[in-house]
Parts: C-alpha cells; sequence; structure tokens
C-alpha cells in the first residue's frame, strides 16, 4: 500500500513540474484574431479596414502594432504602433483599424522609386501594459492598385 502511495505521489508531483514547465514565462496571451478584411485590391481614396476579435488580459492601455512588407516595391519594410483605451472590464471587443489609401505616409502604396501598383502584406499584433503579447496575425495579401 505504501509503495502505491508513493508511486501516485511521484507521479503527481512530476506532472505538476511538467506543467509549471510549459507555461509562458512571459504571462497570459492577449488573444487577438483577424475577423474580416473588407478586400484584397484597393483604389486610391478608397478606405482599407480590418476587424479584429480581441480579448484583452489586463485593464492597461493598450498598443496595437502593424508591420507593412511590400513584395516588388523597394521601400522597406517599417513599423507602426497606436494605442488605444483599456477597455475595463470587458471580456471580448472587437478592435477596428482603418485607413484612407493615398492620404500620405503610411497609408500611401509603393512610392519609391515611383509609384507604381504593389501586393504587401500587413502584420498585426497586440501588447499591454504589463507586457502580455498576442500572437501575429498576417493579412491576406493586398494589392494597393496604382494611382
Amino acid at each position: 500500500m505504501k509503495a502505491k502511495i508513493i508511486t501516485i505521489s511521484a507521479a503527481l508531483i512530476i506532472a505538476i513540474v511538467f506543467y509549471s514547465c510549459q507555461k509562458d514565462a512571459s504571462g497570459p496571451k492577449i488573444e487577438f484574431k483577424l475577423k474580416k478584411v473588407n478586400g484584397t485590391t484597393f483604389k486610391i481614396n478608397e478606405t482599407v479596414q480590418f476587424l479584429f476579435e480581441f480579448t484583452p488580459k489586463t485593464i492597461d492601455k493598450d498598443t496595437l502594432f502593424i508591420a507593412r512588407k511590400f513584395f516588388t516595391c523597394s521601400q522597406a519594410p517599417d513599423t507602426l504602433k497606436q494605442t488605444f483605451p483599456a477597455f475595463e472590464g470587458v471580456l471580448k471587443s472587437e478592435l477596428e483599424y482603418s485607413f484612407v489609401y493615398g492620404t500620405g505616409g503610411p497609408f500611401n502604396g509603393c512610392v519609391i522609386p515611383v509609384s507604381k501598383t504593389d501586393s504587401l502584406t500587413y502584420k498585426f499584433w497586440v501588447k499591454d501594459g504589463k507586457g502580455n503579447v498576442s500572437d501575429t496575425i498576417t493579412s491576406p495579401k493586398i494589392i494597393l492598385l496604382k494611382p
């Protein structure tokens, strides 16, 4: 009987140690997924809209990171960030990121060396004030037509 109890206890301790080693040391993952994109080909002055489902882990101010990777343009990849207020007490919400293509700066398409049609993907992730980070979401290929 003693041998069974020791064996069960040892197995329980091993399981607890194994489980605790599997936890993410950086804290809880923020749940973040792409629900909808309003298209894949856009003309100048059209609105590009991404809709996400978002479940915050804390009530801190959160930051949305947006990285662009062009496929044929010589423009270097870049990363933008946008803070948004905390969703205190909210378990699940929607987050929208939208812009009008061609309004300047990061909302232009390929402008280096000359304006031309190009395709790109956007990568999105969220980080909260405590350093918890979501998985990275990659958009479908987006085509921005030559102005």
